[in-house]
């Protein structure tokens, strides 16, 4: 498959990749998206108000708000790998802003153009599935930026068909966000930051395969569906023993 970046001017979704003319979505309360956004501020107000002397007690607070511990996240219940994603750092303010300020970008979008019903199941698939593959092969996280990255997938593949994506997504913002999971990967090496880049990358690839599967339909998507499938199986099987133990 050929890699091309949507355009970066509405105008220009008819000529381009045969897409059909620019349609703007309808003007809906993004419920879910704030939602998400309220429930991301509440948790980590929570955790912030206990204090950054007490690690113990924030880890607790962290626990009972739906992440993982640390020591064996295998011995938690699945659902947190859901669950794990609205939870955030308490010691960096800039990984709650950082994912928040694309929530509020890319989820009021997504939820316009497919549905608060749809949106939810999105962001429950993608939340689980980020997470699972990023503990299985780089250990327990949190944050929302696994979802992030799949909604900028998803809408990466899926504009053509929902060209109203392109009212606050193009190009550049694609190209944004993989410039900034380079800018990761090096704070990551140089032992700077502790970030979750196995989620993004997962993230953004499930968001793909979905957004392309859905772009072009089940009758001419057969190897799409496909590949979506098999990778919410390799999502599902990460929830349950880390990849090192595959082997």
């Amino acid at each position: 498959m050929k890699l091309s970046f949507p355009p970066d001017d509405a105008s220009e979704a008819g000529p381009w990749r045969n897409s059909r003319l620019y349609e703007a979505f309808p003007v809906v309360l993004p419920v879910v998206s704030y939602l998400i956004l309220l429930w991301c501020c509440v948790a980590y107000y929570l955790v912030y108000m206990v204090g950054k002397d007490d690690i113990e007690a924030i880890m607790a607070m962290m626990r009972s708000l739906g992440s993982m511990t640390g020591v064996d996240p295998y011995s938690e219940p699945q659902w947190k790998f859901l669950t794990s994603c609205f939870i955030h750092d308490p010691f960096s303010m800039m990984h709650i802003l950082f994912n928040m300020m694309w929530l509020i970008q890319l989820g009021p979008l997504m939820e316009r153009g497919l549905g608060s019903l749809k949106t939810v199941l999105f962001v429950v698939a993608v939340g689980f599935v980020s997470s699972s593959v990023a503990t299985a092969i780089e250990g327990p996280g949190v944050g929302m930026s696994g979802v992030v990255y799949a909604l900028c997938g998803f809408m990466w593949t899926a504009w053509p068909r929902w060209t109203g994506f392109l009212e606050k997504f193009n190009g550049q913002t694609v190209k944004l966000l993989i410039f900034w999971q380079l800018i990761c990967f090096v704070l990551t090496f140089m032992d700077y930051m502790n970030i979750g880049n196995v989620a993004h990358i997962s993230g953004m690839v499930y968001g793909a395969l979905i957004g392309k599967w859905a772009c072009v339909g089940n009758e001419h998507g057969k190897g799409w569906m496909a590949a979506t499938v098999g990778f919410t199986l390799f999502g599902v099987a990460c929830a349950f023993k880390p990849l090192s133990a595959w082997f």
